[in-house]
């Protein structure tokens, strides 16, 4: 085959420029992204329901969904979080399911659980995780001027957003969507004078029932009138402020009006939470990428469109924080970068080798073709352009010049013995075309069981796997269909011998001193070969484990829970005294303080008492001095609140819960008939705090006023229940009793309490009696103090008290330390322990992933161990291959602990790779000791022999490995954050296989073939 296409080289060549032209143009095709689009097996369920406590919420309306929920197919795991107003059920399956079935069932499951809920609670809302509804960027809108009295300026800048920004970027043919908080919308608000009304002995339900007759619309009707048929309506609806005012009641032969009785005027919805951006009150628009869309036109369009509106809106501010795309376009750039100095490495290595620039110039247009034709695949398989997929090209790029370098070595070779050119040529190639595809095989073989992985990770890292798999393949056919090709045209015709490679390159000594050490120490190099197996093992279990790699950003979540019942107001002064206190310029802030309106929010809902505060700083350093600033200032200040620490909501972190607790220990009272009190699970705190290595993060609880209606007063005074409540209702709250109907919009009509203390609505609000009489409020009630969890948490076994450890060292410790703590601290009045105690967390999570990568790991070897038998035709010389695997990890598992790196992940899986990379060199070895020996050569001199003929191809691709590697060492951004910890593991395990390919495996084999070379020799 390989002299037929010697024969026809123009055919060759226009047949590769015709794919890498098709390559070429599919490259600027192709989906740019941050992570691959993946269907995140995760379902969340919303529950709302206002005025309704946590306790009342998850008993009648929650625990049933739970219950219904439990039964949908492939359900691996559900959590629910239940608080006043508000309940999230967090639904996560097994990878693989398919989340639009899943999505119908849970859907099914709720409309059956709807027959066993109260009927005014509304239906909740399921919504399917995607990586692709995470926001892109959030565009605040602040005003440059801005009144803080005047509440006039901000309702019109929050009309503008929403009737005028959000409309035009949804327009854009590459958003899906654009989600708004922030915002604030009017009402009219009718706050009584209760003096005036008992003295006109008016009650707050005859205001209610005169604005609620004076805003009826009966409805239209028809009349005829000959030939002509007209509608006429019929209309009493309030349409303006004034028509509120000037509502007429009639009270004892009294006609009075509103106004008289009422202040009435329109203002802001009361607020539930606020958005913050550089210290003002802002509109956030969260905007949404379109799956299928390019992020690089997307983020073009969207800046023209700012622009625009900054031209024409001078008074408006402009910001974008929490900007994927700058973390997209800073870490693609520098992966492509990686790629273009990896390849420059490998050409300087073959330059620095082969002596001439003729045989690295040929090695260099196949790589570029191999690596134009790889994009070709990349479009007809629907892969995007993404950290997971430039890495692994990366990755591939120095296993991808192997083959390249073997065929024009071997090339070189054979004319170095006098063959013709065309000889070399076909010689050179086809001797190469079984030891090269197996030793492609064994790489390849080696990503088949990663694809396998549970969990998103399988899922993630199937870019990776694609990447190097056609890599490979590519670059074998390349490397024996084209370059035999190029290597002939670009020789002399009638050159008979190579040139010779550089001095350096020819210098065999010190390959030769290292055989002869290693022959003279034939024991203590083979005992090397049995302790690392031992080593191997004892550093698994030393070297520190994580999910994924450290990655370092410089951008920072603070989520503060001042565990106090503080107003929204309160919440948003402490906020800015917090920002004034640690923020710096240059650096970005922006806050959500208390409830958030986002449609596609699936965390939990901020309270009135909690805040989110994000910071980008301008070096990555600066983080950790920020995060310790913000913990003292609010230790010093504010003791009691909570505070914890996450990276910004990425795709990364929504796929890989970089944030998630290491340890979380559940704790579910034995008695299920009440509920477990607050001072016992502040003394187990306190308990774990004292005794625990690590402590907990806090249990927030949440301070109560519980309200009881005496009902012997209400009959001892003749007073309905229902007075009593819609009197509490509209001190403590504001009472909706109907609709403003202002032509195009809506505005609620709201009955409302004035600013007093609790004790002062008490006292000030008046209730009449049947008689006609004025009771004072607080006659029929009682108000005691209460506390209560914030948070309920339950899952499949129902409610637990969930205690949060980070930071874990010795997780197999704390977990014990912990349940012998909870055994005998907390007893019931029987004596028995009050508690059941089971543990979670990412620590299982990591264990169970690296788990699979050892059994991962093992079926790779087994794997190999096949194909080199089928290639050698032996059952022992695939032994001899894989001996050296063991050597190679404990040089990878030490390096790592000495760089400060964790077993994770991306390391696990550049020690599964370079394994399956680094026996390739013993391969070659091998079979070229094999020919030798079939040649007749002693088997001492086989051994030597192939070592001088492959020795330079080793070491270059050894050498090219590495290099390829290295630019991702001294790179930044989250890609090369990423690959870091895999860079470390492949060039600790190539340069120690590569010793091990040149010295000991050769030693084995000696040890293996000795006798049976003496009994061949003793028959001659």
């Amino acid at each position: 085959m390989i002299r037929f296409l010697l024969h026809r080289p123009i055919a060759v060549l226009m047949a590769f420029t015709a794919v890498f032209i098709i390559g070429v143009t599919t490259y600027f095709t192709l989906p740019v992204s941050l992570l691959p689009d993946i269907a995140i097996p995760e379902i969340t369920v919303q529950v709302t329901a206002a005025n309704t406590s946590a306790r009342e919420l998850e008993n009648i309306v929650v625990k049933p969904i739970r219950q219904q929920l439990m039964q949908v197919g492939r359900l691996r795991n559900i959590r629910s979080e239940t608080r006043d107003g508000a309940g999230l059920l967090r639904m996560s399956f097994d990878f693989g399911t398919n989340t639009d079935l899943a999505f119908i069932e849970v859907n099914e499951k709720i409309d059956a659980a709807m027959n066993y809920l109260p009927r005014d609670v509304e239906r909740p809302r399921v919504i399917k995780a995607s990586a692709t509804d995470i926001p892109v960027f959030c565009l605040n809108l602040t005003l440059k001027e801005q009144d803080s009295a005047d509440e006039t300026q901000f309702l019109t800048l929050c009309e503008f957003a929403e009737n005028v920004i959000k409309r035009r970027i949804e327009q854009l043919p590459e958003v899906a969507m654009v989600d708004v908080t922030g915002t604030a919308s009017k009402q009219v608000q009718i706050i009584p004078d209760m003096k005036r009304l008992n003295a006109a002995g008016l009650s707050l339900d005859d205001l209610e029932q005169a604005i609620a007759s004076n805003n009826i619309e009966p409805g239209s009707m028809t009349v005829r009138d000959g030939y002509y048929e007209y509608n006429i309506r019929f209309s009493s609806l309030l349409r303006t402020e004034d028509d509120v005012r000037n509502i007429y009641i009639r009270k004892d032969n009294r006609i009075l009006r509103l106004k008289d009785l009422a202040e009435v005027s329109v203002s802001a919805v009361k607020e539930a939470g606020f958005s913050l951006a550089g210290g003002k009150r802002a509109v956030t628009l969260a905007v949404i990428k379109q799956s299928e869309e390019n992020m690089d036109k997307m983020k073009t369009s969207l800046q023209e469109v700012i622009d625009y509106f900054s031209s024409v809106y001078p008074g408006i501010a402009f910001s974008v924080t929490r900007n994927q795309t700058e973390l997209l376009d800073y870490t693609i750039s520098n992966l492509k970068q990686n790629l273009s100095l990896g390849f420059l490495f490998i050409f300087v290595v073959a330059i620095f080798f082969l002596g001439d620039v003729k045989s690295p110039v040929v090695i260099g247009i196949s790589m570029v073709v191999s690596l134009v034709v790889c994009f070709l695949f990349f479009y007809f398989f629907h892969l995007s352009l993404n950290i997971i997929s430039l890495a692994g090209l990366i990755l591939a790029l120095g296993m991808m010049i192997d083959s390249s370098i073997v065929v024009t070595e071997n090339i070189a070779q054979y004319q170095a013995r006098g063959h013709t050119l065309e000889d070399a040529c076909d010689k050179g190639t086809t001797e190469v075309i079984t030891p090269m595809l197996s030793s492609t095989l064994t790489t390849i073989v080696v990503f088949v069981p990663l694809v396998f992985m549970s969990g998103i990770a399988g899922a993630i890292f199937y870019d990776q796997a694609f990447a190097v798999t056609i890599g490979l393949i590519v670059s074998y056919f390349t490397g024996i269909m084209l370059l035999p090709v190029l290597y002939k045209i670009a020789s002399p015709k009638l050159s008979g011998k190579a040139a010779k490679p550089p001095k350096v390159a020819r210098n065999f000594s010190v390959y030769d001193a290292g055989v002869r050490f290693v022959f003279r120490h034939k024991f203590s190099s083979v005992a090397i070969l049995f302790v690392s197996i031992p080593l191997c093992v004892l550093l698994f279990y030393e070297v520190p484990k994580s999910r994924m790699p450290d990655i370092e950003q410089n951008e920072l979540i603070a989520l503060i829970d001042w565990n106090e019942n503080i107003h929204l107001n309160e919440n948003r002064q402490r906020v800015e005294t917090l920002f004034a206190a640690t923020v710096n310029d240059p650096m970005e802030y922006t806050a959500y303080v208390g409830r958030q309106d986002f449609l596609l929010n699936r965390d939990g809902e901020l309270s009135q008492s909690e805040a989110e505060l994000y910071f980008k700083t301008p070096h990555t350093s600066d983080i950790a001095p920020l995060q310790h600033e913000i913990e003292q200032w609010i230790k010093e200040h504010f003791p009691t609140a909570a505070v914890s620490f996450q990276p910004p909501e990425t795709v990364f972190e929504k796929l890989f819960v970089t944030a998630e607790a290491d340890v979380v220990a559940e704790l579910s009272p034995r008695n299920k008939s009440q509920a477990p009190a607050p001072e016992s699970i502040h003394a187990l705190e306190t308990s774990m705090r004292e005794t625990a290595e690590n402590a907990p993060a806090g249990i927030p609880f949440d301070n109560q006023l519980n309200i009881t209606i005496n009902r012997r007063k209400l009959l001892l005074y003749n007073v309905d229940y229902n007075t009593v409540y819609q009197s509490l209702r509209t001190t403590f709250k504001d009472n909706e009793i109907g609709l403003l109907r202002s032509y195009q919009q809506y505005l609620p009509i709201v009955v409302a309490g004035g600013e007093q203390t609790v004790h002062e609505m008490m006292q000030s609000t008046l209730v009449r009696t049947a008689g006609g009489e004025t009771v004072p409020l607080f006659a029929f009630v009682t108000i005691t103090p209460g506390e209560d969890l914030k948070t309920i948490t339950a899952g499949k076994n129902g409610e637990f008290i969930p205690f949060r450890f980070y930071d874990v060292t010795d997780a197999d410790r704390l977990m014990r330390d912990v349940r012998q703590n909870v055994e005998q601290s907390t007893v019931d009045e029987t004596g028995s322990q009050a508690w059941d105690i089971d543990f979670s967390g990412s620590v299982f999570s990591n264990r169970r992933m690296l788990n699979e990568l050892v059994v991962i790991l093992l079926v790779s070897l087994l794997l190999m161990y096949f194909i080199l038998a089928a290639q050698f035709e032996s059952f022992i010389q695939p032994l001899v291959v894989l001996l050296e695997i063991p050597i190679d990890v404990a040089a990878a598992l030490v390096l790592l602990w000495l760089c400060g790196h964790t077993l994770n992940l991306m390391s696990a899986i550049g020690i599964v790779v370079t394994c399956s990379i680094i026996i390739n060199d013993s391969i070659l070895k091998l079979d070229a000791i094999n020919s030798l020996r079939k040649e007749g050569l002693p088997l001492t001199e086989a051994i030597h022999e192939a070592g001088r003929r492959r020795l330079r191809p080793i070491v270059m691709t050894s050498l090219t490995s590495i290099l390829a590697m290295v630019p991702l060492l001294f790179s930044s951004d989250m890609g090369s954050e990423l690959q870091k910890p895999l860079s470390i593991s492949i060039i600790a395990t190539m340069i120690i296989g590569t010793a091990v390919s040149l010295f000991i495996i050769p030693l084995v084999y000696w040890l293996i073939y000795r006798k049976e070379e003496t009994t061949r020799h003793t028959e001659l």
